[in-house]
């Protein structure tokens, strides 16, 4: 096992993953998490490749992330590691999304009630 540390982003790697794929992960997770709105406390990504020939999909990505204090965890699987990796931040963007929706979606929703109340006057 090989761990990797990338600024807040620590990689986790099992059986024989390619070389650069821990760098890419932790860029791919780093990119990521520079648009969330929150403090992000830590990121931990593990990296697995299954021995087993006849798994279809052998490449396993997982992350946890802890958002002020809130995990959000996310898991892909693909035949290779670099599209495991991309499924994954594809799959960890949306799970943050619902979490900690847009700002400015949330600005927009709330101009309108405030907009009323001053016309109420």
């Amino acid at each position: 096992m090989a761990v990797i540390r990338s600024g807040f982003v620590q990689v986790r790697t099992t059986g024989v993953v390619a070389r650069g794929m821990p760098d890419l992960a932790a860029r791919k997770m780093s990119t990521l998490l520079r648009h969330v709105h929150e403090p992000v406390l830590f990121a931990h990504v593990m990296l697995t490749v299954a021995a087993d020939p006849a798994v279809e999909e052998p490449a396993t990505a997982a992350a946890t992330v802890s958002v002020n204090g809130r995990l959000v965890r996310a898991h892909a699987s693909a035949p290779t590691m670099r599209e495991a990796i991309f499924r994954l931040a594809d799959r960890l963007r949306v799970r943050l999304g619902r979490a900690w929706p847009d700002e400015r979606a949330r600005d927009r929703r709330a101009q309108p009630a405030a907009r009323h109340l001053r016309h109420r006057s």
